[in-house]
């Protein structure tokens, strides 16, 4: 008999390969093939800056000075809307805080901005709201998908969150805005932070509970050695194959272990304010950035790569420096 014969059977064959190709880590089922094979220019997070109050203009001078021409992480909401930040420039609003409104006004300027400069912005932050009902959410989730998809932004990254109640919430939402980002050309990710996506196994189940092929991780070596003090080449035999993109950072030593034997029970103790740690520059630390990107090539990776840890120098001229210094390192050591 033919297929047609038999619906359910033809519908049980179909939904098994689809359900076995979201299992397969991306570097197998095609993720990311949306991206030019041309390696993606390095770009340069707004966070080193946040000390020195900036305006929009302002700091797509100073990132493009230092030699950049993606803006990452900027958020289309003027800093008038978005409120003073905070001096040590932290990026982590608490998890149940939804984003700053952004109207189509706010992306249009930004976007002329950008233009005017010859930039581009290729990664965004994502917010997912852990107040509201979950249709709420997903709304919230799918308008910051639609802003960046207006503002040319490719990828969007989230931080993660703390609470084990929120995390079945969270990936729903997340399983949706890859599904929404994909018809959008914006991949949908999540990277190593505080909380409960820290180590190589927990951010794998990050990719198995969201369960799409539009859905991957950054890798932040820095967080890894900061967070769990654990080798972020090594966690790469892990995580290598659903890395889509590189949080450049950076880091001394680990300062928070949130698993580590005798330490505060968990959410008693957080990070260091000032990040002392991670905002420092390229080889001065204990990642092995050349080992890094040797590795990531390994499991045919050509994704984007931002640059988050920088040495805040006392001037803005000085944090340029810093900055483009770290851009240079960065460019030889993904060469090596």
């Amino acid at each position: 008999m033919d297929a047609q014969s038999h619906p359910r059977r033809t519908f049980i064959k179909t939904s098994a390969a689809a359900v076995a190709a979201m299992a397969l880590p991306l570097s197998s089922r095609g993720a990311g093939q949306s991206v030019s094979q041309k390696a993606l220019p390095i770009g340069c997070h707004a966070r080193p800056f946040g000390r020195f109050r900036l305006s929009h203009d302002e700091l797509l001078d100073a990132i493009k000075a230092a030699g950049y021409t993606s803006a990452d992480m900027i958020s289309a909401a003027p800093p008038a809307a978005r409120g003073t930040a905070p001096a040590g420039g932290a990026t982590t609003p608490p998890a149940a805080r939804g984003p700053v409104a952004i109207t189509s006004e706010m992306v249009t300027a930004l976007k002329e901005k950008l233009a005017a400069r010859g930039m581009v912005s290729t990664v965004c932050s994502l917010s997912v709201r852990t107040d509201v009902p979950l249709a709420d959410a997903v709304a919230a989730a799918r308008q910051q998908i639609t802003d960046a998809h207006a503002l040319g932004q490719k990828f969007a990254l989230y931080l993660g969150l703390e609470k084990e109640s929120q995390y079945i919430h969270a990936t729903k939402v997340l399983a949706d805005a890859a599904a929404f980002g994909k018809e959008r050309g914006v991949q949908v990710a999540l990277k190593q932070h505080h909380g409960l996506n820290n180590t190589g196994g927990e951010l794998v189940g990050w990719v198995k509970q969201v369960n799409h092929p539009n859905f991957g991780l950054f890798h932040d070596a820095g967080n890894v050695i900061y967070y769990t003090a654990k080798d972020p080449v090594a966690q790469l035999e892990i995580v290598g194959p659903y890395v889509i993109g590189v949080v450049a950072k950076d880091c001394l030593g680990p300062h928070f272990q949130e698993r580590e034997a005798g330490a505060p029970s968990f959410g008693s103790s957080v990070p260091d304010p000032r990040g002392d740690e991670v905002m420092i520059q390229f080889g001065s630390g204990k990642v092995d950035f050349a080992g890094m990107f040797k590795k990531l090539k390994s499991y045919g990776f050509n994704g984007p790569i931002f640059v988050e840890g920088t040495a805040v120098g006392d001037t803005l001229e000085q944090t340029i420096a810093n900055a483009k210094a770290n851009r240079e390192f960065l460019e030889k050591a993904r060469t090596t």
